[in-house]
């Protein structure tokens, strides 16, 4: 049986041309781009013009690009650098984040920090609950852009305002980390316009390869627990994978020339599979096309209590329907998502009982028509 792919949020298919742009790089660029040999430097000088039109295309710099692993990785450099400092201090993220945010709390509050997580009622984090929790040993805020499991659109630009100006009155200087991987090409996303410190981006959520990802990084202070032979300007030692990072570059730059039409083709399948939900009397659990447009069409989540989330995805998987219940990224996805749930004030029934459809372009009308009949 044919799948129906509705889990994009979990990863995308590799477009072909970044498909064919990976199998081009692999055969022309032979040599490491380390090597002081002629293949090196041409190896070299295709991932600097790599790394400047990555800065181009996300509004930033090309030194503040590092390419790593994916969003995990971008995440985790930034998070386990303030095990580098001498003198513990206080850390603020919300309940909401990815586990590659929040898996690093316990080892954190092992080595003396005090990790604050804010709760998000509703799947938005609360900038005056924000601004309460700031102190004057706060030295960095995680809050993500668009929330994987619910696809909401969190207020950065008014929480870094709230963080700078307590900043002016405090006199120390606070990173502001940004999990952005749902963001970049579903969103409109752009460095230029935040005054974030770093942001975490990964490939294979926009029809690149997996195992690729950006950092983006403008805090010279921030230092890695990774050591090596200083790739990266030392942040992410180990020879870079020049084909995986032109094939990145390629999906990166397709899927932001047609973020307008892509957009638009979303918002439409979403709305087909929300008024399904609704008419099969099932409980939306993602914001409505009508009650907020601070969230993601790519993804929408909702409930079908009492038949547990495990349950029914095997049900519509039999009927070649591919959906989740939450993150990927864990052995116990369910467990990942009912943990955003609560942090949301979801009830624990509709937390266990959860269903996530992540959607794309690619999906056809007809398809999408019929994975509204089936629900």
């Amino acid at each position: 049986m044919i799948k129906h792919y509705f889990d994009w949020t979990a990863t995308t298919p590799v477009l072909q041309n970044a498909l064919d742009e990976y199998c081009r790089i692999s055969s022309e660029f032979i040599g490491n781009p380390s090597s002081v040999h002629s293949e090196g430097i041409r190896a070299k000088s295709k991932l600097n013009e790599l790394r400047k039109r990555t800065a181009a295309a996300i509004g930033s710099e090309p030194d503040e690009i590092f390419f790593t692993s994916g969003g995990t990785e971008s995440d985790s450099i930034i998070m386990n650098s303030p095990l580098t400092q001498p003198v513990p201090g206080h850390i603020i993220t919300t309940g909401i984040e990815h586990s590659a945010v929040l898996e690093h709390k316990k080892t954190l509050e092992n080595h003396g920090w005090i990790v604050t997580s804010l709760n998000c009622p509703s799947g938005y984090i609360n900038p005056a609950q924000l601004e309460k929790n700031l102190n004057s040993k706060t030295k960095l805020v995680c809050i993500m852009a668009v929330n994987n499991v619910t696809g909401t659109v969190q207020p950065i630009t008014e929480c870094v305002d709230i963080i700078r100006n307590f900043e002016k009155n405090n006199g120390r200087k606070i990173h502001i980390h940004c999990d952005a991987v749902q963001a970049l090409g579903k969103t409109e996303f752009c460095l230029k316009n935040l005054d974030i410190d770093s942001a975490a981006f990964s490939s294979h959520k926009f029809g690149g390869p997996r195992g690729i990802g950006i950092l983006f990084n403008r805090n010279k202070s921030i230092n890695s627990l990774s050591n090596g032979g200083g790739q990266e300007y030392g942040l992410r030692p180990g020879t870079e994978n020049l084909p995986a990072i032109a094939a990145m570059v390629t999906a990166l730059e397709s899927s932001l020339s047609g973020f307008e039409e892509n957009y638009s083709t979303v918002m439409h399948f979403r709305r087909i599979v929300e008024d399904a939900v609704l008419e099969k009397g099932y409980t939306l659990l993602s914001p409505s096309c009508a009650s907020s447009n601070r969230f993601s069409p790519y993804i929408i989540t909702f409930s079908v209590k009492p038949t547990p989330s495990e349950v029914y995805i095997r049900m519509m998987d039999d009927k070649g329907f591919c959906m989740s219940s939450g993150s990927a990224c864990s052995s116990n996805s369910r467990g990942k998502a009912e943990s955003v749930l609560s942090a949301m004030n979801i009830d624990p029934l509709n937390r266990m009982s959860a269903i996530r459809v992540s959607l794309s372009q690619l999906n056809t009308e007809q398809e999408v028509k019929e994975l509204a009949k089936e629900l």
